[in-house]
Parts: C-alpha cells; structure tokens; sequence
C-alpha cells in the first residue's frame, strides 16, 4: 500500500501489519507519523520499542531484533533511523528483503528517512506490496492550503481564503519548519481569533529569497516606499548589501532570459533550477517589461556592484539609490 498524506494514514492506521516506511521532506509530519506508530505499542513501550540508527547497523542485528518476541505484549515495534543508509546498501537491503518475507506477526519493522529512499530496489517493492510505503513531499499548493487550515482550525483560528493563500506561498518560500511558523503565528494572536495578513508579514521567518521576491514585486509596480521598506527589513535582519544586490541582478537576469526565450524556457529553468512558484512570478514581472527595460535594468546592477567594490559608493546607499532607480 503507497500513501502521500497524513489524513490517508490516520485513516488506514489499523490495517498496519509487520511493515512500514515512511520518508520524504516534511520532518515534522514524519515525526507525527512515527510517534502514532509508537502508540500502536500500548504496554511496556520502554521495552517493546526498540530504535536503532540505519547508518550503523547490520543484517545479523535487525533480524535478532525482529526475532525477539514482545514482553507481555501483542506487538513489538522496532524502529529503524536514516533508514535511506539501508536502501542504498544493496547487499544489507537484499539481506533484509529476503528475510522480511517471514517476519513474525508479532513485531512491526518501521523505517524512516528524512529524505528519498530507492524505489528501485526489491526493500522498496516489498514494503510496497505487504506492507505500507508513506511518503511525504514537500507540502505545497492545496496539499499545503489543507494543512495550514486544520492546523489553525484545531487552534480555534480562522482566516479568509485570500490570507490563506497569502499565507500558504510565504511557508512555500520559508526555509523554515512550517509547524514552528504556524506555532509562532498561533501565538502571537494570543486571544485574537482571526488571522490578518500584517500578523503574517510580522510573525513569519522571511528567508532571503523571501524577501527578494517581496521587494521584485513593489519594484516591478513602481512602489517606492514598500520596497525601500522590505531592503531596510532585510538589512535588519542581517543580510549583506552586495548579497541583496547580487540577487537582484540575478532575478533580472533569469527575467531577462525568460523574456528571449518566451514559451520556450526549459532550458532557463533547468540552468536557474527554478521552481514552480518562482516561475509563476518571473511569468507575472516581464509582463510589465519590455526587453530593453531588462537590459537596462541589468546595466544598473553592474555599474552599481563596480561602484561599490571599487570603493566609489558605500553599499547600503548604492543599493538603495538602485532601488529607487528600479523603481522610477
């Protein structure tokens, strides 16, 4: 059985027999998962639940470990860590397929991996086939939309559906934990009920793409007051003159290129590995620019990067100065 939510699993948690994988990119969902499998093991679970770590161990220790009956218990779990280490072993993930096959009913194999496992494999196809495979992508679109909803829903917040979107594509840009975002923006609204969209730009961590993104946006509308805004922000929050300048002129840039090569852009995005979202949004800015904007732009950027590393110009003013060209 292959699932690819958390709703699918809860509901198919009973029909869990000896195997389970579970893997992907979303930690905090994996770790949910695991801790309701624990909850299968109901008496002694300091005895019956035994975890060991996939980079280290051997054919010889898992299969003792399987072997061992549960202590006044129906079920023994074992669990085994960084389990991507075992498939791409495959000598250990053969060994381990061959013996799976005559597992006793009384122990469940759990393995988990905080990244991408070989599907290629015969482990994979096992568990695939006699037991249940969960894997977690990284949580985006509707998928990501659901799951900020009934998070905020089981916190008694709502929020209307444009701040829900809102919200949903900066967690897509956040570098951070989306649980520890939520949990944040849970509370700081304390009391509050309703969720706004000035207590997600103050609450959520802003990765520097982020807030490249944010300032690309107010330049490409000609809002000269929000863009100097977000560049002093993320000055506050630490980041480096010349790197904001030099993401700006490489946004510009992939614009640029996009803008040559029209519909025909694969080989942009595979050069730039641009992603979904910020490819809707560089479709959405050259829109508003003719190719020759592009290339002054790009100009701009240069002379201004020259500037500052010759020693003309200081660089928090040049880049501001930038902007406000940008902007004009």
């Amino acid at each position: 059985m292959e699932l690819n939510n958390f709703s699918d699993f809860k509901k198919n948690i009973k029909n869990i027999k000896s195997l389970i994988l579970v893997y992907g990119q979303e930690k905090t969902i994996i770790d949910n998962t695991i801790e309701l499998v624990y909850d299968l093991i109901t008496q002694f679970k300091e005895i019956n639940i035994l975890i060991m770590d996939g980079e280290n161990v051997s054919i010889e220790s898992i299969i003792n470990a399987c072997e061992t009956t549960p202590f006044m218990s129906d079920k023994r779990l074992i669990h085994i860590k960084n389990a991507n280490y075992i498939f791409e072993n495959n000598a250990l993930s053969n060994e381990l397929s061959k013996y799976l096959n005559n597992i006793p009913d009384t122990n469940i194999l759990l393995l988990s991996s905080y990244s991408n496992v070989d599907k290629s494999g015969n482990l994979y196809k096992l568990f695939r086939t006699n037991g249940m495979v969960i894997e977690y992508k990284k949580l985006k679109g509707e998928n990501l939309q659901e799951y900020i909803q009934n998070y905020l829903n089981k916190e008694n917040k709502t929020i209307t559906k444009s701040n829900l979107l809102y919200l949903t594509s900066e967690l897509t840009l956040c570098n951070e934990n989306i649980d520890l975002e939520l949990k944040k923006l849970v509370d700081y609204l304390g009391d509050k009920k309703t969720v706004d969209k000035i207590d997600i730009d103050l609450i959520l961590s802003k990765s520097i793409e982020n807030n490249i993104f944010r300032l690309l946006d107010y330049i490409t509308i000609k809002e000269l007051d929000d863009a100097v805004m977000v560049y002093n922000q993320m000055i506050l929050q630490g980041e480096e003159e010349l790197m904001i300048l030099s993401m700006i002129f490489r946004n510009y840039k992939i614009m640029y290129l996009l803008k040559i090569y029209g519909e025909n852009y694969n080989d942009v995005v595979k050069k730039y590995n641009i992603r979904d979202f910020a490819l809707k949004n560089y479709i959405k800015w050259i829109k508003k620019y003719e190719l020759s904007d592009l290339k002054k732009n790009i100009k701009r950027c240069y002379e201004y990067d020259l500037k500052i590393k010759q020693g003309e110009l200081n660089a928090s003013i040049a880049v501001e100065n930038l902007i406000i060209e940008l902007c004009a």
